[in-house]
């Protein structure tokens, strides 16, 4: 074997080079292992001792209560209640799919919503817990808590859900709550506003003031650290770690809840609407319309049977008639022609004799009166006896752009901001309208007179909510522009009526239009004097329309069909009256419609003479309203904004 001559001075350097080398290599990587320790131990030591505390702790979120909705009285419109449920934890299954299975011999559990379910843990992740069923019964609850061992991450949970003490009632001012989908997780401003929303269970308003003041109404999320496994399991909740959730604002109205279930038992068993509004504030005390939904049906999940069942029926239960149903306003539109007539100089004296119909152009126009009313007719006992011969007399030679611009004054063609969607503007024709609305068809014609003589009546193409009719009366009543408003406080911001300047109207004008609403209510001969309040120290104000909805032909009559009560009932004429009480110092003014009732002062005058006579009763406007303020002392969780 060769040996290393170590008087070689090649081989020496050779040796001393590499030894160097070794030795440099050795240095720098204790000093690298040095450095590492350093600052694992030393320089990172804040860094590594959260992300340890982060294995060992998680943040839940603690989801709000959602807001209350009051009456101006304090009565509760909406409110939360308690939720019995079942939450699957996918975290603490292997199998979720086989969970399911499980919990579907316990509870009931369709295809469809498991396929949900599945798609809602694909979405949210395993650590997400999710509600797989709410508003469980009692006995259902205690089923599931016994079959517990066997339902491999399944929870009870008791949690809040909405609940809508006055059902029907009020669902259309209301509206209710749903689901929340992928449309409402995208439309969020913030990350934290979707972790919110993807809480099990969560809802979020789906119509009415549920949904305009959904974020309001929300609230704010808390958090809660808790304790958790390698596995991620909940072993432990740090309650010193918490922060607690606001309670949603509460929102207090302008609604009476008393006087809204006795505008909708008077509607009770036909399709109606009826609004009465406070003319010195524009406070929306009514605002009612039957048939109606229950909103509780939505927030626990409708039944599709009930769902095909509401949307069948043709008495439309989930259209908002106050709002968005349109109608002829028939004779109660004379009001507003009235006032038109005078400021194209018709005197108030001017008088004609009605024989029950008048030639014009190529055919009679028929007064509702069949023989007529007889001579002496001037613009008061027009309005009495709601006679179509005087208007007609009047139409032959008014400017429809007149009476358009009164119809737009007195609230017609417009909307209110109130808070709640769904509202129609109707239709106010006038010479612009007109080409507007048929350029380009075959009917693109210019306004014939004869047109005017239909809209005069409240017939031909106007049309009106019963919201704007309500308004129509207020002004009447006080020469203002009144404007209505339903939302009184929320959370502790108030929001004060504005005051109402006067309508750019002559303030005479009004004046004959008054005292023949007081004719047609207080004096014999009057179309509603049957029907007027009894009993009563106060005097009202009003004036009924029938708007027709179908007109009886020759062949009709020739097959001996006379009569709107012999029409099938989609074919007779809607029942129509405004009001306004008292008459001497008005302070409340109402519109009511009935549809196909056929007679304005019989069906629509009586039911607006019994919710009048309410009102009066009660007197809303002279008790204190309610201040939701005093609420944050009661419910530890509410904390208003």
């Amino acid at each position: 074997m060769a040996r290393i001559n170590s008087h070689d001075p090649e081989r020496l350097e050779i040796l001393s080079r590499r030894a160097f080398l070794f030795g440099s290599a050795t240095t720098a990587a204790f000093a690298g292992i040095v450095g590492r320790l350093y600052q694992l131990q030393i320089a990172d030591h804040d860094k590594y001792v959260k992300l340890a505390m982060d294995n060992q702790f998680n943040t839940r979120i603690l989801t709000p209560l959602r807001g209350e909705i009051l009456d101006r009285f304090g009565n509760v419109l909406a409110s939360n209640r308690k939720n019995f449920r079942v939450l699957l934890m996918p975290d603490q299954t292997r199998d979720v799919e086989g969970a399911l299975d499980k919990l579907a011999h316990v509870i009931e559990l369709s295809p469809e919503k498991r396929d949900r379910l599945l798609r809602q843990i694909k979405r949210g992740g395993r650590f997400t817990p999710v509600e797989v069923q709410a508003n469980l019964s009692w006995d259902e609850f205690a089923k599931l808590n016994y079959e517990l061992p066997e339902l491999p991450g399944a929870m009870p949970d008791v949690g809040e859900t909405r609940d809508y003490p006055l059902g029907s009632a009020a669902a259309f001012v209301i509206g209710y709550v749903g689901a929340v989908t992928e449309e409402d997780l995208k439309s969020q401003e913030t990350e934290a506003d979707r972790v919110l929303l993807r809480q099990p269970g969560f809802k979020v308003g789906r119509d009415g003031l549920e949904r305009t003041y959904d974020k309001e109404l929300r609230g704010e999320s808390g958090k809660m650290d808790v304790k958790v496994n390698a596995y991620g399991r909940v072993i432990e909740e740090v309650a010193d770690r918490a922060t607690p959730p606001t309670q949603g604002q509460t929102l207090v109205l302008t609604i009476d809840a008393d006087l809204q279930q006795v505008a909708m038992r008077e509607l009770e068993g036909e399709s109606g609407a009826a609004v009465v509004l406070d003319v010195h504030t524009g406070d929306v005390l009514v605002l009612a319309s039957t048939p109606a939904f229950d909103p509780n049906d939505f927030n626990v999940g409708i039944n599709p049977d009930l769902w095909r069942e509401l949307n069948s029926d043709p008495r439309h239960p989930l259209l908002n008639k106050p709002l968005g149903g349109v109608y002829p306003p028939g004779s109660t539109f004379k009001t507003i022609s009235s006032i038109a007539a005078q400021i194209a100089g018709v005197k108030t004296s001017f008088s004609v004799s009605c024989s029950g119909k008048m030639w014009y152009g190529n055919r009679y126009f028929h007064c509702w009166k069949r023989g007529g009313h007889g001579g002496g007719i001037n613009m008061r006992n027009a309005i009495k006896h709601s006679c179509d011969t005087y208007f007609y007399t009047v139409a032959k030679d008014l400017e429809i752009d007149i009476i358009a611009d009164v119809a737009k004054k007195l609230g017609l063609g417009q909307t209110f901001e109130l808070g709640i969607p769904g509202q129609k503007r109707g239709v106010v024709p006038s010479r612009e309208w007109k080409r507007a609305y048929f350029a380009g068809s075959p009917q693109n014609q210019p306004w014939f007179q004869g047109e005017t003589l239909s809209v005069i009546i409240g017939q031909g193409y106007v049309t009106a909510t019963p919201l704007q009719l309500a308004v129509m009366a207020a002004r009447i009543a006080t020469g203002k522009e009144v404007r209505p408003r339903i939302v009184r406080m929320r959370g502790a911001l108030d929001l004060p009526p504005q005051p109402f300047g006067n309508l750019d109207i002559d303030q005479s004008y009004f004046d004959v239009v008054r005292a023949g609403m007081s004719g047609v209510v207080n004096e014999p001969g009057g179309t509603a004097f049957p029907y007027r309040p009894t009993g009563v120290e106060w005097a009202m104000g009003g004036k009924s329309g029938s708007s027709q909805v179908y007109q009886i032909s020759a062949e009709d009559r020739a097959r001996g069909l006379t009569k709107q009560e012999e029409l099938p009932w989609e074919r007779r004429d809607h029942a129509l009256f405004v009001s306004f009480a008292p008459f001497d110092n008005p302070r409340y003014a109402c519109a009511v419609i009935v549809e196909h009732g056929i007679g304005g002062s019989r069906m629509a005058g009586g039911k607006t003479s019994a919710i009048m006579k309410a009102v009066m009763e009660k007197d809303p406007a002279t008790r204190p309203a309610f201040d939701p303020r005093s609420l944050a002392q009661v419910n530890p969780q509410r904390q208003e904004g």
